[in-house]
């Protein structure tokens, strides 16, 4: 073999190793990217189904806006007591407390989290975060869309709750949103 052949044998498997390196560095960023999107979706799903067990058990509910830190959407909740396992321990009458849930940032700009709050206000700062990545596309004031309370004559109040999630902000490709209205089985009917 002479030297020129050898110079070509090494160039093409230099061109071939680099497309190997090339394909291999984009399926770890790929498995990633898709890592980070399925944890956000999980824990968006489990702090639905958190909200979603105390908004049905609320004794009332009142859907406004977060004040202090950005404009964004709460809803807050008065929830029966539990300390005293009785047979109407689920009424509201037998004591309550106040939960509040909001989506807020600290940044006062996505990526929005979704924190829940036993102190009188809620934020970044006083709640426990249950979810991230929540993205409000359109809207220029903040997260304002989570929370919208549906309703109506001879209706139990309830709650639509929209979290549009992506853990890749840059991309709207994989914008995952779950939506849910949840009755309030315990609140009294509207008239």
């Amino acid at each position: 073999m002479t030297l020129i052949e050898l110079l070509v044998t090494m160039t093409i498997l230099a061109l071939v190793m680099t497309g190997i390196l090339v394909m291999f560095t984009s399926g770890l960023r790929a498995t990633d990217d898709m890592n980070s999107r399925f944890q956000a979706q999980q824990n968006a799903r489990l702090a639905l189904s958190a909200l979603r067990n105390e908004v049905g058990s609320a004794c009332t509910v009142t859907v406004g806006t977060v004040t202090g830190e950005t404009a964004g959407s709460q809803v807050t909740l008065v929830l029966p007591s539990t300390s005293t396992p009785t047979a109407g321990a689920n009424s509201c009458s037998s004591g309550t407390t106040t939960v509040i849930w909001c989506a807020a940032s600290a940044s006062f700009a996505a990526p929005f989290s979704l924190y829940r709050s036993t102190a009188a206000t809620c934020s970044s700062v006083s709640g426990v975060k249950r979810a991230g990545s929540l993205k409000c596309a359109g809207t220029a004031s903040g997260c304002t869309a989570v929370f919208v309370k549906t309703t109506g004559a001879a209706m139990r109040p309830a709650v639509t709750v929209t979290f549009p999630v992506e853990a890749n902000l840059t991309n709207n490709n994989g914008l995952y949103t779950l939506s849910d209205t949840i009755t309030a089985r315990n609140a009294g009917v509207n008239s």
